[in-house]
């Protein structure tokens, strides 16, 4: 029994590390103030647009089609209910776009989050080749467009159209439809020849292929698509540099962050073709559309937002794929729903944790219950096992068939211990990606602790010899809750294993310094309700 319990133990705490180790390797200028435009009725649509010649501009990373003189570049700005984004007319693409509701680190202070950085040598998402050009776009194309700045709310929608043309003859659309409420963008993109036939055109979403110092706050994951219902995520490496291609029915696809995405979702995306690939400093996502274009083809959904699972749902085409839940989303997912179901009520994610963790202690309260009898049993038979050690003691296998014959007798199970780890162990799993994955989490407070999706020691931070340290109050507190229940459980065996035992707080202590303080506030109560529970048998089974 004592080897079992031991492998047991070690096993679970070495999984836990290698998991931990794993996670680890995974993870780690303003714009011009508005013009107020006259809002319209509910439901009528903000139109700007006109139709007149590009002009050239200086060369991007690739190489631009020239196109003759004429005005210059202006941007435009649309702020919504939850962004404020900008967008030039040279190459019609996004220049800005930051988050309302969002900001850019734990400091309530931070500006909000920037989806698009400006990086010199990184051109800015939304351009687009076609023909199945390999060294041209439209980035040095000045597109026309009017020049008013957008104010949407609610309900109300806005548009506007880009219009430009190329050295080559070739005319340029492009037709965005914003929302007041609503992230997701309607996105048309259209070509024409110099003669007036459709040209088929690929779209590239791009973002800095350099994240050597990874943002905590929004770590990078690179790309993010589903091709034939089939998740594909691929990181940023030295394989990029020569390109990676995807073909197949293309549901979405986008570069993405662990709590923010920008994704391309076609209305027909049957026979696409993806493209990864580094460009420098530049990472490169080309969505091209097959040779043989359809009626809906041109037509996309644009999404730039968070990755709320909410906001990702009602998206629709299976967007909530792009949280990575691992391979424990069947708990972490409803975990998060309980959480979402508590938080309208309380409006703090601490006190929700400390619910979730009461609900789950409460459904496996019978299972714990019993293996604390059975331990507590099994202490009983000490005497009795020591003594069929000492009569055995040169015969191992009689000894093994007499202490199971002495369980069996008293109606003892020598595993009932290891139960509650064994099913402890994937609540944990999954309750740690509900607790660091989901943007909800992010910058959540509580108490002092200003980040939950954050350990917490970075809540109370101080510099030490250059060093920047903090105190980990909660997982000190959540070690010596963990020590007085090792005390309190009732052990059966030599006084080496319960040395072991009481070794795992600590352990453990070391362990939880790097997690979010969400699953510290999870492991704590759990401990403080695990204590009160074994006092309660302690005074009933004698």
């Amino acid at each position: 029994m004592e080897k079992r319990a031991f492998l047991a133990i070690a096993l679970s705490l070495l999984v836990l590390v290698l998991y931990q180790e794993w996670i680890s390797r995974q993870y780690g200028t303003t714009p011009p103030p508005p013009q107020q435009v006259e809002k319209p009725e509910a439901g009528k649509t903000q139109t700007a647009e006109s139709v007149s010649p590009s002009s050239p501009s200086a060369a991007a990373e690739i190489k631009p089609v020239q196109t003759p003189a004429g005005q210059p570049a202006k941007d435009i700005r649309i702020e919504t209910d939850n962004y404020v984004a900008v967008l030039t007319s040279r190459g019609a693409r996004l220049k800005s776009f930051k988050f309302k509701h969002y900001r850019a680190s734990g400091d309530p202070k931070s500006p909000p989050f920037e989806m698009i950085p400006t990086v010199p040598g990184v051109p800015y998402p939304l351009g687009v080749k076609w023909n199945n050009a390999t060294s041209v776009d439209d980035s040095a194309i000045v597109y026309s467009v009017e020049t008013e700045d957008l104010k949407l709310s609610g309900d109300t929608r806005g548009t506007l159209i880009f219009q430009g043309t190329a050295q080559d003859g070739a005319t340029i659309t492009k037709k965005l439809t914003f929302s007041g409420g609503r992230y997701p963008i309607d996105l048309q993109v259209s070509a024409r020849g110099a003669d007036g036939s459709a040209l088929a055109l690929a779209l590239m979403l791009t973002a800095p292929s350099n994240h050597q110092n990874p943002n905590p706050d929004a770590p990078f994951e690179g790309l993010i698509a589903v091709v034939d219902d089939k998740i594909k995520r691929e990181t940023v490496s030295d394989e990029l540099k020569q390109g990676k291609e995807f073909t197949g029915d293309l549901s979405w696809a986008g570069l993405g962050y662990t709590y923010f995405f920008l994704a391309l979702l076609p209305d027909n995306g049957s026979g696409y073709k993806l493209t990864l690939q580094e460009s420098g400093p530049a990472l490169i996502l080309t969505v091209a559309e097959s040779s043989g274009k359809s009626e809906t083809s041109g037509r996309y959904t644009l999404f730039a937002g968070p990755k709320e699972l909410s906001v990702l749902e009602a998206v629709g085409k299976g967007m909530e794929r792009a949280i990575d839940f691992g391979y424990f989303g069947f708990i972490s997912i409803p975990f998060l729903y309980i959480l979402h179901f508590f938080h309208r009520f309380t409006g703090s994610y601490g006190i929700d944790i400390i619910l979730l963790t009461v609900v789950l202690k409460l459904l496996t309260a019978p299972l714990t219950h019993k293996s604390y009898v059975s331990m507590k049993q099994m202490q009983k038979l000490q005497p009795q096992m020591e003594k069929l050690k000492e009569k055995y003691k040169d015969d191992r296998e009689k000894l093994n068939k007499e202490i199971m014959e002495l369980y069996r007798r008293n109606g003892v199970n020598p595993l009932g211990g290891c139960l509650p780890m064994v099913v402890q162990f994937p609540v944990f799993i999954g309750l740690y990606n509900a607790l660091y994955i989901p943007i909800e989490l992010r910058h959540a407070s509580f108490l002092w602790i200003q980040d939950l999706s954050r350990p917490d020691w970075e809540s109370l931070p101080f510099t030490l010899a250059g060093w920047h340290l903090g105190v980990p109050v909660l997982t000190i507190l959540m070690g010596a809750s963990m020590f007085l229940q090792q005390w309190m459980t009732p052990t059966a065996g030599d006084p080496n294993q319960r040395k072991l035992m009481l070794m795992m707080p600590l352990i453990f202590t070391f362990m939880f310094v790097t997690f979010p303080a969400g699953l510290t506030i999870y492991w704590l109560v759990n401990n403080v309700l695990s204590i009160a529970q074994q006092y309660w048998i302690n005074r009933r089974v004698k």
